[in-house]
């Protein structure tokens, strides 16, 4: 499992747009999308065991948890990724699988992360 936290002026509303957008763009299915929530899966639990060592690092099976709060100073971003269905990797490759979920989920952590740095803060008039 990866965890990181970040802070940044954008509105919650922008924030999860972004977010949505950039994990959908590298091939995540938004299950959740909800003030306060966004939840993003990725790759396939059944394919998982088929590929095993031999899978694409991003395709391997992972839910993206995003839990935001809003306030005066702006929006808080709280991110947990983790493997789905695989036992962490191990049924999935062994080993190998085991390595690569850790990379994949590091990977996806650095994309939301860019993602909400990009997003250009709100302006006050």
């Amino acid at each position: 499992m990866a965890t990181a936290q970040v802070q940044t002026a954008a509105s919650e509303e922008s924030v999860r747009a972004a977010i949505a957008s950039a994990l959908s763009a590298q091939g995540g299915t938004p299950t959740t999308n909800e003030p306060g929530a966004l939840v993003v899966e990725t790759g396939s639990v059944g394919k998982a065991f088929l590929a095993g060592p031999f899978r694409d690092a991003m395709k391997m099976p992972m839910v993206i948890s995003i839990s935001t709060t809003s306030g005066a100073g702006g929006t808080g971003v709280d991110v947990d990724v983790r493997g789905r269905g695989t036992g962490g990797g191990l049924a999935s490759g062994g080993l190998i699988g085991m390595r690569k979920q850790a990379k994949a989920e590091k990977t996806w952590v650095d994309i939301v992360l860019s993602a909400v740095n990009e997003i250009p803060s709100r302006t006050e008039s």
